[in-house]
């Protein structure tokens, strides 16, 4: 190959790495508006849960006397479950695969220009923050709002908690 086309093809090569990146920041940025708009409509439900407990009192099926703030909680973890799968199995692991392509590309430009490891150096900064995982760390955010969810619920539906007038 004469050195022009060598040229041309880290051309190339240079311009589908950049692609990449374009792509992983698009996932990065899914991935955050997702949480983002996850917490918001948490906030509205926990707010409507809030009112209910003070001002709408029961709701009766079947002889059974349901809280009307435990329905909304429980509508704040089954949305709050969704979020997480569609985060966590979705968009997450879209990211993941924009990663390991980009690592890819650098692995195969290394020979041509060795600084070029905008991946690796991303996930071990990543890794390094708390000693886990990209993963690891979206579970404990779900996980620990969706435990303080179900410690309400459970409060709410065995009226454990009471409201004095």
């Amino acid at each position: 190959m004469s050195e022009e086309n060598k040229l041309e093809f880290f051309k190339i090569q240079i311009s589908m790495w950049e692609k990449v990146v374009d792509v992983q920041m698009h996932f990065n940025d899914l991935c955050l508006r997702i949480r983002s708009f996850s917490i918001s409509i948490l906030g509205v439900l926990l707010g409507a849960a809030a009112i209910a407990y003070r001002f709408a009192g029961y709701v009766s099926i079947l002889d059974y006397k349901i809280p009307t703030a435990s329905i909304f909680m429980t509508i704040s973890v089954i949305v709050w479950l969704a979020f997480y799968l569609m985060d966590r199995f979705w968009y997450h692991e879209l990211l993941k695969g924009a990663v390991h392509h980009a690592q890819k590309i650098e692995e195969s430009l290394k020979k041509f220009t060795p600084e070029i490891e905008l991946a690796n150096s991303i996930r071990e900064q990543s890794h390094k923050s708390l000693k886990m995982n990209a993963a690891k760390k979206l579970n404990i955010f779900y996980l620990s709002i969706l435990v303080v969810q179900l410690l309400a619920l459970v409060s709410l539906s065995t009226d454990i908690v009471k409201i004095s007038g």
